[in-house]
């Protein structure tokens, strides 16, 4: 789990979500320039129906996003359809493989 001060606020949340996308094909990152390095994992309803379900993947998402999130830039994790039937290593891979190949800003 990323620490408070590594996690996007509310404030914080807006100016990044109109950075450069990045998609697989269970997950979209969306990336722009920031001071501070700040991530947030987003879960809809839509893609988890139970509130147990949709802190799972956060969880999951926010723990593997912890080694990437770096100074200069800040990421938004959106989780897709069928990301919550993933293993967590198979997430991780994917998750691991798309914040890797994020675009420079």
């Amino acid at each position: 789990m990323l620490p408070r001060p590594k996690r996007l606020t509310r404030a914080t949340f807006g100016p990044v979500i109109a950075g450069k996308r990045a998609l697989s094909a269970h997950f979209s990152v969306t990336v722009a320039p920031s001071v501070e390095g700040r991530a947030a994992a987003v879960v809809s309803k839509k893609t988890a129906k139970r509130a147990v379900d949709r802190h799972l993947l956060k969880r999951r998402m926010l723990a593997v996003a912890s080694p990437h999130v770096l100074s200069g830039r800040s990421f938004v994790m959106y989780a897709r359809a069928g990301s919550l039937a993933l293993p967590y290593r198979t997430l991780a891979r994917e998750l691991g493989d798309l914040l890797t190949s994020l675009p420079k800003v």
